[in-house]
């Protein structure tokens, strides 16, 4: 981190400074410049170098990503039909969330008007899937836990077909996590040029990602209503089945359903560009 703020000094730095050197549209043509920059956004930490095509079109290659923050949580133990494992009172288990973004990324930029840094953009970004991963922060150590034992999300006191539970692995640990596509179209306009006429200039975007449809998923055990049979399965969590009242479980099924309406995201980036060709 410190090494980024020294870089972003020194840039800024540099474009206090006036510069003999400076292109014009003539200059532009094929691979014949090269420009390396650093950017902060909302799709994290950047780096990309970018080469001219022409003096309307250049093109954009990075990485992005975005540090690993943490979200906790306690919520209830219980085994899969509701009760609590064994002899013991069921425990809290201390789940904790992990923003898992990093991409890479090819875009390319189009400037329409000759007098004005204004383009638009269209590209892709290409990294994980698992955009959010979700598990417990210690391993449960009892044998009723390992494989059977979870987080109820549905009310079994109503009847077996309304149990519902994210159910622990063969080590005893709970998992699940948000995924999206993996490669994600890129739509945006900006201004400042990829390759700067200076040495250095200032590139400011604004865009979106389209992820499709965000899912939640995680190994859920419940009786199949079609078929009356219980099943064990890593699928996408039914929020309609999340009927448990504790307000808990409640703000999982909120964050499920705000989850699945953000099919694409807002892009806002600032990047510093300096030319080394």
């Amino acid at each position: 981190m410190k090494k980024l703020i020294f870089i972003f000094a020194l840039a800024t730095l540099g474009l206090t400074q006036s510069y003999a050197q400076s292109l014009d549209s003539e200059d532009f043509e094929l691979a014949n410049h090269v420009s390396a920059g650093i950017s902060l956004g909302t799709d994290g930490i950047g780096i990309e170098v970018a080469t001219p095509l022409t003096y309307s079109f250049a093109v954009r290659a990075g990485y992005t990503f975005m540090p690993k923050i943490k979200y906790k949580k306690a919520v209830d133990l219980k085994n899969n039909d509701g009760t609590v494992p064994g002899a013991f009172t069921a425990p809290e288990v201390n789940l904790q969330g992990k923003l898992n973004m990093g991409d890479f990324k090819l875009l390319f930029d189009y400037y329409p008007f000759m007098s004005s840094s204004f383009h638009a953009t269209a590209g892709f970004y290409l990294g994980k899937s698992s955009l959010v991963e979700v598990n417990n922060t210690a391993p449960f150590v009892r044998d009723g836990y390992k494989g059977n034992a979870g987080i109820e999300l549905g009310d079994p006191t109503k009847g077996s077909e309304y149990r519902y539970t994210m159910l622990t692995d063969n080590n005893g640990d709970v998992k699940a996590e948000v995924k999206v596509n993996s490669f994600k179209p890129y739509l945006g306009v900006g201004f400042g040029r990829a390759v700067p006429k200076g040495r250095v200039g200032v590139q400011f975007d604004f865009g979106v990602q389209f992820w499709g449809s965000p899912e939640v998923l995680a190994n859920m055990n419940y009786v199949d209503r079609k078929t009356g049979e219980v099943v064990t399965r890593y699928e996408k969590i039914k929020k309609n089945r999340i009927i448990n009242e504790k307000k808990d479980y409640q703000d999982i099924k909120d964050a499920i359903k705000t989850i699945q309406k953000v099919g694409v995201y807002p892009v806002l980036t600032l990047r510093i560009n300096g030319r080394i060709l």
